[in-house]
């Protein structure tokens, strides 16, 4: 049995020291698909998600999965900062993620690329051991990279055999620890900036990604990023950005917005009928949830989405970046190509904004695209059309500061969610959006809670599943149930036509009594059925909601 004690830690580290300045002969891209829920999306080693590399110009973000029908062509983090070389001059670099991704498989150790063997994406679903999965059996060695588990005896060390790899209770977590300090990964045909290799950044991003398969849960997958400044200089005036290019079933036909209180940026169909999605189609966002901390002022302030912009179209200061380091400089910033700002004609006179598309669709209150927009480059004044053309729409969703500045070994993290909901037509189908980005906030803020309360450890001598209490309820109940001996266990919610709603656990369990809780809150008032499977044992019982 393996247990990250503080000399299980030092050996490790002194075996990564082992592989320092090792490099591959030749980079591999690898992915890993997260699809624990509705949503089916492809996470690489380059730092990009949502998109398929397999084909050429393939959207990877999928929903529902199994469809064929997809919402994102392609996602990624990136990050650009002034940084000071060894000659003391001041320079600009990028880690660019968005169509290629400028990351690679690895860490930085001693100011040097490094790649052990055994670094590569890491995936874990509910249910896996160490005799089906070797990610979990090899989970120990990404701990101390901050691969999450969850923490069965509650010692605060990993104990492989005993702890679960993975977000606690989640579907199915992804974990995977790359840097920008693989120079030959930087190219100028990244997408969107990229192709500085002097200087490089240094940057190691520990990412995880994960997901559940539970009630108001299933449309939403969460990513979080930990970004190290592993450089021997400070990042300076550092802007990160979310980079996304959605495509919404047909991408021809699609609007953009943000909800700047939310923290979301989104894109929605722009006339109710999407040739893949059909009539009422869905909307789909990407939403911050936790923020950099710019420790650089006083009080520290969380920086959260300090721009929402877009990019693409006929103007020459609003179209991609491509190799333009200066360009894709500015938009990380909030600015057009060529520094000019974005303006919102709703206002007179016009003002510069850092958030286009604010108002609210369903509403048309404030800023939105039927309202059109100013086409201006160079400066703040240019042609005003209305309502803007509906097409293939890209957008960035920036986190940053000139007055911002990253030391060395400095740890910043970002937690996003990527999520979509459908309604009654494309513009409710926003309202549900932000309705559900505020339902995985309060998630977030919550800690997570799902799974198990484990009330007791001692051996009971029988399994059982007792009544729920409350019963009658509304909305929410615990139901109790106990195991006599260590078991993989799911409980599942059905209504009374049989048809599954959702499932509470789905993992192996010690021995014991064990409370969880069932909210039905967005369910109707009704009679449910909870059913237990523990080794061999199975129970069934009703329970009633009341509202």
């Amino acid at each position: 049995m393996k247990k990250l004690t503080v000399l299980k830690v030092t050996l490790l580290l002194l075996f990564l020291i082992s592989f320092q300045g090792t490099t591959p002969a030749q980079f591999t891209i690898r992915y890993a698909f997260l699809k624990g829920n509705n949503i089916s999306s492809m996470f690489y080693n380059t730092g990009i998600f949502n998109q398929d590399l397999r084909s050429s110009n393939s959207p990877g973000f999928e929903w529902p999965k199994s469809t064929g029908l997809n919402a994102i062509f392609t996602t990624g983090l990136s990050l650009a900062a002034y940084v000071r070389g060894s000659d003391g001059v001041l320079r600009l670099g990028e880690s660019m993620a968005s169509y290629k991704g400028e990351w690679a498989t690895g860490y930085v150790l001693n100011g040097s690329y490094t790649s052990p063997s055994y670094f590569r994406i890491y995936n874990v679903k509910a249910g896996d051991n160490a005799g089906s999965n070797a990610d979990y059996a090899e989970w120990y060695k990404m701990v101390p990279f901050g691969a999450p588990y969850k923490d069965v005896n509650n010692n605060g060390v990993y104990d492989d055999g005993i702890d679960i790899p993975g977000m606690p209770n989640s579907a199915q977590t992804i974990f995977q620890v790359i840097t920008d300090a693989y120079a030959a990964r930087h190219s100028s045909s990244e997408g969107f900036g990229g192709g500085i290799t002097n200087p490089l950044l240094k940057a190691e991003m520990h990412m995880a990604a994960w997901c559940y398969n539970v009630l108001k849960q299933e449309d939403i997958q969460y990513v979080k990023f930990e970004v190290i400044n592993k450089n021997d200089s400070a990042w300076q005036k550092v802007y990160f950005a979310i980079i996304a290019d959605p495509d919404l079933g047909d991408s021809y036909d699609d609007y953009i917005g943000c909800d700047t209180s939310r923290k979301l940026g989104f894109c929605y169909n722009a006339d109710n009928v999407d040739v893949q999605y059909g009539a009422a189609p869905p909307a789909v966002g990407i939403k911050f949830l936790k923020g950099c901390y710019n420790r650089s002022v006083t009080p520290n302030v969380e920086l959260g989405m300090t721009s929402f912009t877009f990019f693409g179209g006929s103007l020459s200061c609003e179209t991609a970046p491509a190799s333009n380091a200066i360009g894709a400089y500015n938009m990380l910033k909030g600015l057009k190509k060529d520094s000019a700002p974005y303006m919102n004609p709703t206002v007179t006179p016009y003002t510069q904004t850092k958030y286009c598309y604010s108002g609210d669709p369903e509403t048309n209150l404030g800023w939105t695209e039927t309202k059109g927009s100013i086409q201006n480059c160079g400066g703040t004044t240019g042609t005003f059309i209305s309502p803007n053309p509906c097409g293939d729409r890209r957008f960035i969703i920036g986190s940053g500061a000139d007055n911002f500045v990253i030391k060395p070994n400095e740890k910043q993290t970002i937690l996003m969610c990527q999520l979509v909901a459908r309604d009654a037509n494309n513009l409710k189908s926003v309202t549900k959006l932000k309705n559900l980005s505020d339902t995985a906030l309060r998630f977030y803020e919550a800690n997570f809670p799902v799974g198990v309360n484990n009330i007791s450890r001692t051996i009971p001598d029988k399994f059982e599943l007792f009544q729920n209490y409350p019963n009658p309820f509304n909305p929410n109940t615990i139901i109790r149930y106990q195991i006599a001996k260590g078991s993989m266990v799911t409980l599942k919610i059905f209504d009374i036509a049989g048809r599954e709603i959702t499932t509470l656990v789905n993992e192996k369990l010690e021995a014991g009594t064990y409370d969880v809780t069932f909210d039905g809150d967005n369910l109707a008032s009704g009679i449910y059925y909870y059913k237990i499977t523990a080794g061999d044992f199975t129970g069934i019982k009703k329970m009633v909601l009341i509202k």
